[in-house]
């Protein structure tokens, strides 16, 4: 399990980093990182993204800060672990129903998530057959 989630985030890194004005070398020094060579080992899902690192390479790749480390969390501790402590912090802001909602728009569009723009309201209004 813990492996599939180590090439879950090798994924989504290297999604990002194939696209990021920056060279590898100099992610890595955005992240803190002395060199490359451990941005490597995670990128090839080899090694686990340092648990104090992962706010800083979402933030020098462009990703979703949050998913990424859900994801870090989940390669250091299980996701059985990580999923618990989800639902007992996000129960008082969002319903069991919300969060199916928010889960599948991950899913759909990964970490790319549209913003809510008064024309996305408008279709999605459309698509389900509600005045506005």
């Amino acid at each position: 399990m813990i492996e599939e989630i180590k090439n879950e985030i090798s994924n989504l890194l290297r999604a990002h980093v194939d696209v990021s004005p920056y060279t590898l070398n100099e992610i890595a020094i955005l992240c803190g990182f002395h060199g490359p060579e451990i941005l490597e080992g995670i990128l090839t899902g080899k090694l686990r993204v340092p648990l104090d690192k992962a706010m800083p390479l979402a933030k020098a790749i462009g990703c979703d800060e949050r998913n990424l480390f859900v994801l870090v969390l989940k390669s250091w501790f299980g996701a059985e672990l990580v999923n618990k402590v989800e639902e007992v912090f996000a129960s008082d802001t969002a319903s069991a129903v919300e969060r199916d909602w928010i889960a599948f728009l991950r899913e759909f569009y990964g970490d790319r998530i549209p913003e809510l723009t008064p024309t996305l309201r408008r279709r999605l209004r459309l698509l389900v057959s509600l005045p506005d």
